[in-house]
């Protein structure tokens, strides 16, 4: 069990430049033009721009590994290498292109029934190449070793690899243009946003004393948190906490229950599953009797997120920074029901 959690929480390792930077081009470009002089007609004609929602192929773009890829042509037949890319291609309307996906891709539930290309980190490249996909979505737990042995054989390889909710959408925004399906990327993603404002909107103001101090437990033998450069740690600050772990430079640091009784955590999270004992960090937080007296259980604030929703990073983020609001704040948003 711990070992699948880490696997699952390790593919999440930071990749910041690339989608950040160019954002941050782009708005400082828009700011710079914004500040000179416009005309009549200017104004007139500046929301004139169509917009692109077709690509050309051959097509070059930049994935989120830095990588640069060129796709010959329209790909009708993708591969996906991790449970987010397949929940993202669903999302999309596009699973019938889909053609195969891992072990672990069980949302929704038809993707259980889609052929098998071995597991999130044991993926068979052989599996693959026997399918031959036009092209496949792969994360950056593969790039050591699985992309250059596919990119070797052929294959046309896309690295998804985000690490915040801003990249989380830049990088459906580039599985649609990699598939020439930008309108149906740019659906998804204004919906996502727009639920993502909804949340952040109405915690930006709320001073320190407001965000409650959140502990965050990935597993309890060892006790095991997230740390400044874990995706979980940016969701738990968006939804107005503040992780008590957030200084640590691990991604998922071991912590003892000394830091966790000196922290006294006002909300705790344990992240759930499915299986024999997925759900033994939740109880070890619970009835732990050196915690009795902390603040989270004192006054009942200890709640369970499924690993699934939270550990994913694509379109069902959303969902986990929603609960994570109602556990934080249900004086905002409304009591958290489970």
């Amino acid at each position: 069990m711990l070992s699948d959690i880490k696997m699952k929480l390790n593919s999440k390792s930071a990749r910041l430049g690339t989608a950040v930077a160019s954002i941050f081009l782009s708005l400082v470009l828009l700011l710079g033009l914004a500040g000179g002089c416009k005309t009549a007609d200017d104004t007139e004609n500046e929301d004139d721009t169509p917009v692109v929602t077709e690509v050309s192929y051959p097509l070059t773009v930049t994935d989120q590994l830095g990588r640069t890829v060129t796709i010959q042509s329209e790909p009708q037949t993708i591969v996906s290498l991790s449970p987010s890319n397949t929940e993202t291609i669903y999302a999309m309307g596009l699973e019938d292109k889909l053609v195969g996906v891992t072990t672990y891709c069980n949302y929704p539930e038809a993707a259980a029934d889609k052929p098998k290309v071995g597991g999130f980190s044991t993926v068979d490249v052989e599996a693959v190449t026997a399918i031959g996909p036009d092209i496949i979505l792969a994360s950056n737990l593969h790039e050591s070793t699985v992309i250059p042995q596919l990119e070797q054989l052929g294959l046309t390889v896309i690295a998804i690899s985000p690490d915040n909710l801003e990249e989380v959408i830049s990088s459906i925004e580039l599985i649609g243009k990699c598939l020439n399906q930008v309108e149906k990327a740019n659906s998804l993603v204004d919906g996502m946003q727009t639920r993502i404002d909804a949340v952040t909107a109405k915690v930006k103001n709320l001073s320190d004393s407001q965000k409650p101090r959140v502990l965050y437990i990935v597993w309890h033998e060892p006790l095991m948190s997230v740390g400044s450069t874990a995706f979980i740690t940016g969701l738990i600050t968006a939804a107005g906490g503040v992780s008590i772990t957030a200084d640590s430079v691990e991604a998922y640091p071991t912590i003892s229950l000394e830091t966790v009784l000196g922290a006294n955590p006002q909300v705790i999270v344990v992240g759930t599953g499915m299986g024999s004992g997925a759900d033994a960090p939740l109880i070890f937080m619970q009835d732990e009797p050196r915690l009795a007296a902390i603040d989270a259980r004192i006054n009942g604030y200890i709640y369970s997120i499924n690993t699934d929703l939270i550990g994913r990073t694509g379109p069902r983020i959303v969902d986990a920074l929603e609960q994570l609001a109602q556990m934080l704040h249900p004086e905002i948003f409304g009591a958290f029901s489970g």
